[in-house]
């Protein structure tokens, strides 16, 4: 009832109605009746602790009180406890419940030792990222706009142990039964401890640098583990040396290569030679730096470093091997583009898009291990990949809008690929433009016009038009000579005079040759003539030829009387007086259809 004073205090003034007093009687009696949330409920909701009976029960006391009430107290407890060799104190930071209670004690020490050579060694410790909040909590800032939270889970970062999944080091809130709730390191990294430390490495180089102990005990090797010293930077310095040595022998090795491969392959080992040198020296450094214990900073970034070039500099050989032995097997088992058929520049095409495709989807593989495995994992960028996990939304919007020419080219040559709508050397008019075709990359076309002059067209570009394909069918093109005539010519010798003008002609197809009076006009009579080519360049040759053949007989036949020509009737001449011109000026154009 103490609770209710201050409402029912209210009650009596005069300006509060009796309306409202009920309603604040109400709310009071609701407030005290509702049940508390239980344990299980409260841990199901988001409990700030995980709960447990007791925490490392086999431990001693650790006699005056320790430090663990936030993650940032821990920490410091645990390395100045560390720092003092007071080992058995820092175990008190560890959560050693699943061990039995009566190895605790026996474990401890060790665990502790190992934990923070870990620490150290992979540079785990972030104190800008260590709340000193009992609950841990979350603020909004400029890169995080969230709603403030609680947590009982802080998180130091990852250590990879070869090909198994990486293993998170946090820092987690514990409610015992009995006690206060304390920040210790968590159970599922505290089992893991032994197998990430005898994955750190094996530290066999040790023995070949002077003045350094050989094997170290563990103390010490924690203790070494801190800032980099000078042997270190010297170990990396030998190590670079080897690697351009290594580099020098590699480059000559590969060029000898030249002497056992085949003589149409030797062109390609002098373009790989580099690439390989650097693949191999980057690789050795990387091993060299891995057979020795060095600092955290100094492994991280080195080793990062070596991986990114290694990598790049593979990705790169195999990308540039792939593009170069697929033009040699293209060139070499694909005819030429003027002798080829139709099937051959079909699979040419599909080796052109095939490779660029594949170089494409290797480059961008390539390029996507070395940011996740050689950087991201490194932390060298851990800052960039949460700026951009943050605006992910925004950037991938952005990056959508920008990229969607390159991506509709890339699409298109996909389905130029499969589709097959032009091939390579096909013969083709784009845009009244006639050209053939030389090239298709990833995403444009290159046409090869009648000027030996380039035209690039991009694949969204030439799919949206529409455009001839003279070689789509078949070799063969058919064009037409249109010849125009006196009405007094004979078709029938014209015919004969345009099959001898392409007999025993290699670049005549065979068939028959039409002739045929489709249009005539006041003035004259037009011929066509349909005449068969064996591709589209042996048409247009034979066409012309035709022409000037049947225009020379038209010249010199009867003098050219069967040339067209324009007629004038006089007046005077016309045989039924001025009557008959009013006749010929009302006659109109007769039309044939071929």
């Amino acid at each position: 009832m103490l609770g209710l004073r201050p409402i029912f205090g209210r009650v009596m003034r005069p300006r509060l109605s009796m309306r409202a007093g009920v309603r604040a009687v109400a709310a009071a009696f609701l407030i005290c009746t509702v049940p508390a949330p239980s344990s299980e409920a409260a841990e199901q909701s988001g409990a700030l602790a995980f709960r447990v009976p007791a925490i490392n029960a086999g431990l001693p006391g650790a006699g005056k009180p320790i430090q663990r009430d936030s993650p940032r107290a821990a920490m410091e407890t645990f390395l100045d406890t560390i720092d003092r060799n007071d080992y058995a104190r820092a175990a008190h930071i560890l959560n050693l419940n699943h061990l039995p209670t009566d190895r605790q004690a026996e474990r401890a020490a060790g665990l502790a030792l190992k934990l923070a050579f870990l620490l150290r060694r992979y540079g785990l410790v972030d104190w800008a990222n260590l709340p000193d909040q009992p609950d841990a909590r979350v603020l909004p800032n400029s890169a995080n706009q969230t709603p403030p939270y609680k947590r009982r889970t802080v998180t130091l970062g990852e250590v990879k142990t070869g090909s198994d999944p990486a293993v998170p080091i946090a820092l987690q809130r514990f409610q015992p039964e009995d006690g206060a709730a304390a920040w210790l390191f968590s159970p599922y990294a505290v089992t893991r401890i032994d197998a990430l430390y005898r994955s750190t490495g094996d530290d066999s180089l040790r023995a070949w640098i002077p003045f350094v102990e050989d094997h170290p005990s563990l103390e010490e090797r924690v203790d070494m583990v801190g800032e980099p010293s000078l042997w270190e930077w010297t170990a990396v310095a030998v190590f670079l040396l080897i690697a351009i040595v290594v580099w020098v022998i590699a480059y000559y090795a590969t060029r000898l290569l030249t002497l056992a491969v085949p003589r149409r392959w030797r062109h390609l080992v002098p373009r790989g030679a580099p690439l390989a040198a650097t693949m191999i020296a980057a690789a050795v450094f990387r091993i060299a730096t891995d057979r020795l214990m060095l600092t955290g900073p100094v492994t991280v970034y080195l080793g990062g470093t070596a991986t990114f070039i290694a990598v790049l500099a593979g990705v790169w050989l195999i990308v540039r091997l792939l593009g170069d032995v697929s033009l040699a097997v293209s060139q070499r088992y694909i005819v030429p583009l003027g002798q080829d058929r139709p099937d051959n520049r079909k699979l040419k095409t599909q080796v052109y898009v095939i490779r660029r495709t594949a170089m494409a989807v290797i480059g961008l593989a390539g390029l996507g291990y070395v940011l996740s495995e050689a950087l991201v994992a490194s932390g060298l960028f851990d800052d960039i990949g949460l700026s951009l996990l943050a605006s992910a939304g925004a950037a991938g919007v952005l990056v959508a809008i920008a990229a969607r020419p390159m991506l509709g080219n890339v699409v298109s040559g996909l389905q130029i690929a499969l589709t097959d709508p032009v091939r390579v050397g096909d013969v083709v008019v784009f845009d009244e433009t006639w050209s053939v075709v030389e090239d298709i990359t990833f995403s444009y076309v290159v046409l090869r016009t009648w000027t030996d002059t380039r035209l690039i067209v991009p694949h969204v570009e030439l799919l949206s038009k529409p455009f001839e394909n003279w070689s789509k069918g078949g070799e063969a093109v058919t064009r037409i000579v249109a010849l125009p005539v006196d009405y007094r010519a004979d078709v029938g010798i014209i015919r004969e005079h345009a099959a001898e003008a392409v007999a025993d002609d290699a670049d005549w197809t065979g068939d028959p040759v039409h002739v045929e009076m489709v249009e005539v006009s006041v003035d004259r009579a037009l011929l066509w003539i349909w005449i068969a080519g064996v591709d589209s360049r042996a048409s247009w040759r034979l066409h012309n030829k035709v022409r000037e053949h049947l225009m020379a007989f038209l010249r010199d036949h009867e003098t050219g009387a069967w040339l067209p020509r324009r007629r004038i009737v006089m007046a005077d001449d016309a045989p039924d007086g001025p009557e008959s011109l009013e006749h010929i000026a009302g006659s109109r154009e007769a039309t044939a259809e071929p």
